[in-house]
């Protein structure tokens, strides 16, 4: 029987490291399979780097800006967890760019179970990767050298992520017997962003909640 998941989001502090020029895409990201212009395709190889330890010390749940499909928990969330038995889920742990250490007590929430059917898309804004066919938008985006004007555009569709007064919509039967913790097989974002979102069950939440922990932002999944 389906309860409810969400859509979980946190925070964002500081950005993955290197930071010139998306560095942290070459260094973090697997992307002989993917689209350098809409970044569809790109698969984690390696830890996320930091510039340095978050100083967000009252937040057991934190992100990266530019990297919004990726969680990342403090201790106590691992500790309890793993208590609980929560599914879906592997930890690993960043690292501070300049020594390459581990931060301690820091773990990146690793989901590779993946949701690949169920999405409904009759709410959502979708984009595809090609040429812009607004001649004031390209000429603007040639002018700032931007690889979205200049391609290669691999004609992929990507959705627009919902706005407040919308929500993502599954198909409740896709979820039945799934993990704890799923990632949606289906990629959300605008331009250069290409993320694929992380969901949670109703039992996660209970214990977000039970827990009293900081710097989850849940939205509830709308099962039709």
């Amino acid at each position: 029987m389906t309860t409810n998941w969400y859509h979980i989001t946190t925070g964002q502090f500081g950005y993955p490291q290197p930071e010139n020029d998306f560095g942290y895409i070459n260094k973090t990201y697997d992307s002989s399979n993917a689209c350098l212009t809409c970044n569809i395709g790109l698969r984690q190889k390696d830890e996320f780097r930091f510039r340095s330890e978050p100083k967000a010390q009252h937040s057991q749940f934190l992100g990266l800006n530019w990297v919004f499909d990726q969680v990342f928990v403090r201790q106590s969330v691992k500790d309890v967890f793993e208590q609980e038995g929560i599914t879906g889920i592997e930890f690993s742990q960043p690292v501070i760019n300049k020594t390459g250490l581990p931060i301690g007590g820091l773990y990146q929430l690793r989901v590779d179970s993946l949701l690949s059917n169920g999405l409904l898309t009759d709410n959502l804004k979708s984009e595809v990767c090609e040429r812009p066919k607004d001649k004031s938008m390209f000429k603007f985006l040639q002018a700032n050298k931007s690889k979205l004007a200049e391609g290669p555009f691999c004609g992929q569709t990507k959705f627009n992520f919902p706005q407040v007064d919308n929500c993502i919509k599954l198909k409740g039967e896709a979820l039945d017997n799934k993990t704890d913790i799923v990632r949606l097989d289906y990629y959300f974002g605008s331009g250069g962003s290409a993320n694929r979102p992380i969901i949670i069950s109703d039992r996660v939440k209970q214990i977000i909640d039970r827990e009293k922990w900081r710097g989850a932002f849940l939205q509830q999944i709308e099962l039709v």
